[in-house]
């Protein structure tokens, strides 16, 4: 009777132990003024103009756009073909960007394995019209759909 419990216990003990795992993928997340920022929609594509990247939570939009497709660090701030925007839609709305000479950052592409996905890492720093600003850091983006 005893080894029956202690069998019991013992298949109870493990049972218990399973671990659900969840995979993120595809992701788009960074830090949003300090504060995690995670999309729950998103998608990426490329045409003549380059590769754009557009990832949303609730009302807030962000959009990373370079120069290519191409595995690479495209540097923000310096033009308006590589850039980041963030635009909050709800009440009276904000749109913060880099652009020339305008904010800074990067975004970096990096070479994939799944085909028709596009992955990276990004950082910005975002300014709208009267100079505020948004700093979004440690951005990753994972398998995202083109």
């Amino acid at each position: 009777m005893k080894k029956i419990i202690a069998l019991f216990i013992l298949a109870v003990t493990f049972a218990s132990c399973g671990e659900e795992i969840k995979f993120n993928s595809p992701a788009f997340q960074a830090n949003k003024n300090g504060n995690i920022w995670k999309a729950n929609d998103m998608t990426a594509f490329s045409d003549a103009g380059g590769l754009t990247v557009i990832a949303a939570v609730g009302t807030e939009i962000v959009t990373l756009h370079t120069a290519s497709a191409n595995p690479g660090t495209y540097t923000l701030g310096v033009n308006n073909v590589n850039a980041a925007t963030y635009e909050s839609v709800d009440g009276e709305g904000a749109l913060f960007a880099t652009g020339t000479g305008v904010g800074s950052g990067k975004i970096i592409i990096t070479p994939n394995q799944a085909t028709g996905t596009i992955s990276g890492n990004f950082q910005f720093v975002g300014e709208d019209e009267e100079g505020n600003e948004v700093i979004f850091t440690e951005g990753t983006f994972y398998k995202v759909p083109r």
